[in-house]
């Protein structure tokens, strides 16, 4: 190879290398970027809470003083009406129930002597139920009784259930929402827990940016080419978009957000 033909080789393979560098260097930039657009919709903002179902009308009974089991006329996972007998006791004392329910804790047998200590028979109704929700202090300063509420069950992940909120008291050091719902199924039993969304604020149509775009009050914003720092004052926000008050940005614009 002459000297020249040298010369050319490495040049080419110089402008080769500076090309290929030069596209893995933009293709790389791009590649660190996720471009999400701005939109105009609905957006509303949610506390959230875990909720534990409970029986709105339930009974349970305990003894005075000690006393001795004549009969049972009832199994636990009975469902019982208002009136019923329930059992009787030695010295002629006859327990009937106050309420319509099923029978959930039964724990002695006739002939069995009961104590004061433990209750005799406990009984629920199944069909009459709300959700207790454990909120947190800051969100609790937001709740207030009427609020709409999403209810969701791990089990039933394809569903959800509208409720409302009755009421917010403080519960031994903790903030609880008691919650009705009329839509809830069969299978929802007491103890079961669930995700509650309690709505608090909500607009029809807002400037909508990804939460992930704003970063200590900026947008990082791809215009002319180039990338542009923009800043945005946030209203409301939900776990992935969140309203733009003030701050030079239109529906449509492209957001750019680190991967």
């Amino acid at each position: 190879m002459t000297p020249k033909q040298l010369w050319i080789t490495v040049a080419v393979s110089a402008t080769t290398a500076l090309i290929a560098g030069t596209f893995y260097f933009v293709n790389k930039s791009r590649q660190s970027y996720e471009v999400v657009l701005t939109k105009e919709g609905p957006i509303k903002e949610a506390i959230y809470g875990l909720g534990t179902v409970a029986s709105q009308h339930k009974f349970s009974f305990k003894v005075g003083v000690t006393k001795t089991i004549e009969s049972i006329a009832v199994y636990e996972g009975d469902l019982v009406k208002k009136g019923d007998l329930l059992l009787k006791f030695t010295d002629g004392v006859v327990l009937k129930s106050p309420l319509e329910g099923t029978v959930l804790d039964l724990p002695y047998n006739a002939g069995e002597n009961v104590f004061p200590d433990r209750a005799v028979i406990s009984i629920e109704n199944l069909r009459s139920l709300y959700v207790e929700a454990r909120i947190d202090q800051e969100g609790t300063i937001r709740v207030k009784a009427d609020l709409p509420v999403v209810l969701s069950f791990e089990n039933l992940r394809s569903r959800t259930f509208t409720g409302t909120v009755h009421s917010i008291y403080p519960s031994q050091g903790e903030f609880v929402a008691r919650i009705h719902s009329e839509n809830l199924p069969a299978e929802i039993l007491p103890g079961m827990t669930a995700d509650v969304a309690i709505e608090v604020a909500h607009k029809d149509k807002a400037l909508l940016i990804p939460v992930r775009a704003v970063n200590s009050g900026y947008a990082l914003v791809q215009r002319n080419l180039g990338k542009e720092k923009v800043k945005v004052e946030i209203g409301l926000s939900d776990d992935e978009w969140a309203e733009v008050i003030s701050g030079d940005l239109q529906t449509g614009e492209k957001v750019l957000i680190k991967r």
